[in-house]
């Protein structure tokens, strides 16, 4: 076989390209990164041209680096974050900014749809599904109402892969994984939930019919050919979800494994996925009080980032320069575990982890010895924190060792970090960035390349690296721990207190 894959993973602040070729190995890779507009405090949007721009430059970043033909691109594979829905209208124009999974604004439509609503909710759910602001429903509830005009302007709500995928090709689709991600779809009837579109009262037909992932959605049409140097009619497949897509690049299915994503935000899925789960192509439940746990933080390289702009500059919304992580992590690196008595609560946008959209960011213990490297040190420390609490509420047996993705796993020390801190073995696998991965198969199958996502997935993961624990630091990291856990529970009662503007 001949040819190459295109993936592109459009996460919350960084548009990623990897051109694969069938071996699954990297060819070329760009990325941009893109910033969060934060109107309030507890408010976070993005502009989608803003994504669009970025994917762009990608693009043709990819092209210009790899020196392979446009023509010898099989196909193009999309994964984009979750929850965030841009509406367009008959035009495509974006009418509004994407309201991102971490806004906060929708916290007394949550409220309204579990206490007028919530036997709908559970009859539609199951018992397992409970709503959060993190979700798309309440966030266009909020839309319907305070801005009525602008549901009734709207022709459709696009998930970011879909915008993405519409802008190259003028298709119009979402996949099962992203759908699952709105709370609109039904987990049982595997389409829209009539009863859920009611209640927020946004018609059906302004959402985007349902394909699965693999399947070719349209082609590279001239404009996009234009504006991004791919071959016109190159074809692009639906896609999925972050989360979906990045376990397919991640080969979910080892007992006992848990998988760890670190990138603006951080989630594990544990303990593990059957084979028959990668043909599924649905977004796992947060929980569905058996062998399957899903949890996720709210801030994680997000908290980096906005330290590293602090200290560093640059910061501003739109597409804008690199941060240098690997600058800003090494000076973390020259500090002692446990950061010297700093203990950071990583709560920067509420908190997903323990379902509190009031929660807030904290620095505990400073005093004029401190430094920059010190904060550093104990922003990872708190990130790993959250990451074992997320673990210690699954209620479930915990997994014998971590495989790290994301962004995130391109750091030993924050590997090792979370490595000491939850006492498990961290595996690193040859590509980090899955989620590119994982959309370069999902193309790959749908033009043929590839037999199956399962078949692909096991064939092209490989495992390179392993960061052990130490025990030297267990006994200093469970004090820690466990004086983390109390902090936060004291202060959740005073978050309620602070004032949102």
């Amino acid at each position: 076989m001949t040819g190459y894959l295109l993936g592109i993973d459009q996460g919350t602040t960084t548009c990623r390209a990897v051109l694969y070729d069938l071996q699954g190995r990297a060819v070329a890779e760009a990325y941009r990164e893109v910033y969060p507009h934060h109107p309030r405090s507890d408010w976070a949007e993005m502009e989608p041209e803003d994504w669009w721009r970025a994917t762009v430059e990608v693009i043709r970043e990819i092209l210009s680096l790899s020196h392979v033909e446009p023509s010898a691109i099989a196909a193009v594979g999309i994964s984009g974050l979750q929850h965030a829905m841009v509406p367009i209208d008959r035009e495509g124009r974006p009418l509004a900014r994407a309201m991102l999974w971490m806004d906060q604004r929708c916290a007394p439509q949550v409220e309204w749809m579990i206490e007028q609503h919530g036997e709908v909710l559970r009859r539609v759910m199951g018992e397992g599904r409970w709503l959060t602001t993190t979700y798309s429903a309440p966030k266009l509830r909020w839309w319907r109402e305070n801005c009525p005009e602008l549901i009734e302007a709207t022709w459709k709500f696009l998930l970011p892969k879909d915008y993405l995928r519409y802008r190259l090709t003028g298709a119009v689709a979402t996949d099962p994984s992203d759908a699952g991600g709105t709370f609109l779809y039904h987990p049982r009837k595997g389409g829209w939930a009539a009863e859920i579109l009611e209640i927020i009262e946004v018609p059906e037909d302004k959402l985007p019919p349902i394909r699965q992932p693999m399947e070719i959605a349209g082609r590279v049409h001239a404009q996009a050919a234009e504006e991004t140097g791919l071959a016109q009619g190159t074809p692009v497949a639906v896609g999925a979800g972050d989360v979906l897509s990045t376990l397919i690049g991640a080969n979910a299915t080892i007992p006992d494994r848990a998988y760890l994503y670190l990138g603006t935000a951080a989630w594990l899925s544990m303990p593990t996925y059957s084979r028959s789960f990668l043909a599924t192509h649905e977004r796992p439940a947060m929980s569905d009080g058996s062998r399957h746990h899903f949890g996720a933080t709210a801030t994680t390289g997000a908290a980096l980032r906005w330290f590293g702009d602090l200290f560093m500059g640059g910061r501003g919304p739109g597409v804008h320069s690199q941060l240098d992580y690997e600058a800003l992590l090494a000076e973390a690196e020259g500090v002692e575990p446990g950061a010297e008595g700093v203990i950071f609560l990583p709560h920067l946008m509420g908190e997903r982890a323990t379902n509190d959209p009031q929660a807030k960011g904290v620095f505990f213990g400073l005093t004029l010895a401190h430094g920059r490297a010190h904060l550093l040190r104990a922003i990872l420390e708190g990130c790993a924190f959250l990451l074992r609490q997320i673990v210690d509420l699954s209620g479930g047996e915990p997994p014998r060792e971590l495989l790290a993705l994301g962004g995130g796993a391109k750091s030993p020390l924050w590997l090792q970090i979370i490595a000491d801190v939850m006492g498990l073995p961290v595996l690193v696998p040859r590509v980090t960035e899955t989620g590119t991965l994982g959309a370069a198969i999902l193309a790959g199958v749908g033009v043929g390349l590839y037999e199956s996502v399962e078949e692909a997935s096991e064939r092209l993961v490989e495992i390179v690296s392993c960061h052990q624990p130490r025990a030297e630091y267990r006994a200093r990291y469970d004090a820690l721990y466990s004086l983390y856990r109390e902090l936060d529970e004291l202060l959740t009662p005073y978050f309620r207190r602070v004032p949102v503007g």
